[in-house]
C-alpha cells in the first residue's frame, strides 16, 4: 500500500517539476523581447561601482548552492529523527523491526 501512496506523490512531484520546467523557455523569450526593446529604444547608464556587484548568475549560483545543502541538512535531521522513532512508527505501521546488524556486517 505505501508504495501505490509514494508512486502517486512521485507522479505529482513530476507533475510539478514539469510545469516549472514548461515555463522555462516561454519567461526566457519574454525576458528576451522586453530586454530587446528596452535596450533599443533606451540609453542604459552604467550602474555606480557595478564592478564590485555580482552577477545574476552569481547569486542564482550561490542560492542554489545554499538551498543544496539546507535540503541535504534537512534530510539527513529528518532521517535521524525517523531512525529514532522508528520501534514506534514500525509499531504503529504493522511493520516488523529491522535485524540488528552484528559488529561484522557493521565493519563490512
Amino acid at each position: 500500500m505505501s508504495n501505490d501512496i509514494l508512486e502517486q506523490v512521485s507522479e505529482v512531484q513530476d507533475q510539478v517539476i514539469q510545469a516549472i520546467a514548461g515555463v522555462k523557455e516561454p519567461l526566457a523569450d519574454a525576458v528576451n523581447t522586453v530586454v530587446s526593446f528596452v535596450v533599443d529604444r533606451v540609453d542604459v547608464p552604467a550602474v555606480p561601482y557595478a564592478d564590485s556587484l555580482p552577477t545574476p548568475k552569481e547569486v542564482i549560483d550561490l542560492n542554489a548552492k545554499f538551498a543544496t545543502k539546507v535540503v541535504s541538512t534537512n534530510k539527513s535531521v529528518a532521517l535521524a529523527a525517523a531512525k529514532a522513532a522508528s520501534p514506534l512508527t514500525d509499531q504503529l505501521l504493522d511493520r516488523p523491526a529491522p535485524k540488528a546488524r552484528t559488529a561484522s556486517k557493521a565493519a563490512a
